[in-house]
């Protein structure tokens, strides 16, 4: 009887641990079907689709995950653009390569208006796009466009990156630099077209040649000052000898609206400073503007101004918890015109 209580008591261990197996396995598969569903596949958005002339491949763009007015801006958590060739087979296009065009998390993916051109070099087909990425959060102010040229035979890309943050001079286009790439130097006519594309591309700012027109003020005086102040959160402080720069145009107009609360007045100079941005005077006495203070950043560098003599004025960052305090004396800034 012992014997066979302890057989029964084995058999009902082994039952109980092969179940538990069993649930494990079913938790497991639960999981990848979640998994599967989370990332949607079936939202994929056909943005652009040719095929050749002899109608015997087809070349599919795809992409994941498209916001529900515009299949051309990608808003997930992870996006993806994808590129796929299909050859014909009797009525059907039938999958034979795929590639990964663009991949990213907690980035606004927008494709540009200009994108899915033709260009053909040295007999070869080539589709070109441009694509932009910007961080969905306010920790990171870069943005970059990838300007691609996608060889439709073997599906192989080339990629001219331009990397920059949205300017006051750029509107809602990216003010930066196009990135070196020794990939695209051993392609000379490669890089020649994607520059030619990219030139005429809205998603970035195209500088003007006078560095010393008003709408370039800002980086006029950044490179005056050897200074970039742009920064997500916190300030960099009123440099000690500041360069500067006279304009006939209105500065107050061009940099934005601003509150009465924001401008101090006396007989020889209106001094604005903007919401946590630039601090800009106006000459009573010459009738010209010019720029004190060149900076912008998301949260933390706002600063108040008051006259503490007649021709000069305390800065102070009132959203930091140090206060920090500067006195700039008008009479000492260095212009260069």
């Amino acid at each position: 009887m012992k014997i066979k209580a302890i057989i029964l008591v084995l058999i009902c261990s082994a039952t109980v641990f092969v179940s538990c197996k069993k649930e494990e396995k079913a938790t497991k598969f639960k999981d990848k079907s979640e998994t599967k569903q989370d990332i949607r596949l079936d939202s994929l958005a056909l943005l652009y689709k040719t095929t050749n002339k002899e109608n015997t491949e087809e070349i599919r763009i795809t992409a994941y995950e498209p916001s529900e007015n515009d299949k051309h801006f990608l808003v997930g958590d992870k996006n993806f653009i994808l590129v796929s060739k299909y050859l014909k087979e009797g009525n059907e296009f039938k999958l034979i390569k795929k590639d990964t065009l663009i991949s990213n998390e907690y980035n606004y993916t927008e494709i540009g208006k200009e994108s899915f051109q033709k260009t053909t070099i040295k007999n070869q087909e080539y589709i070109l796009l441009s694509i932009r990425e910007s961080y969905q959060g306010t920790a990171v102010t870069e943005q970059t466009v990838s300007f691609i040229m996608l060889n439709t035979q073997t599906l192989k890309s080339y990629t001219l990156m331009y990397a920059g943050e949205i300017s006051l001079r750029s509107k809602q286009s990216i003010d930066g630099e196009f990135i070196d790439s020794k990939i695209l130097d051993s392609e000379p006519e490669i890089k020649k077209v994607l520059y030619e594309f990219a030139n005429k591309s809205k998603l970035i700012f195209h500088i003007s040649k006078d560095e010393n027109h008003y709408t370039n003020y800002v980086q006029k005086w950044e490179t005056d000052n050897n200074s970039i102040n742009h920064l997500a959160n916190g300030y960099s402080g009123i440099p000690d000898t500041i360069y500067s720069t006279y304009y006939k145009d209105d500065l107050f107009n061009f940099t934005g609206d601003y509150n009465k609360s924001e401008s101090i007045e006396n007989n020889n100079f209106k001094i604005v400073s903007f919401f946590r941005g630039n601090i800009i005077a106006f000459d009573k006495n010459k009738k010209l503007y010019f720029p004190i203070y060149t900076e912008t950043c998301v949260t933390g560098c706002d600063k108040k101004i008051k006259f503490v003599s007649e021709n000069s004025i305390e800065v102070l960052y009132h959203e930091s918890s140090e206060n920090e305090t500067s006195i700039i004396n008008l009479d000492e800034i260095i212009f260069k015109n």
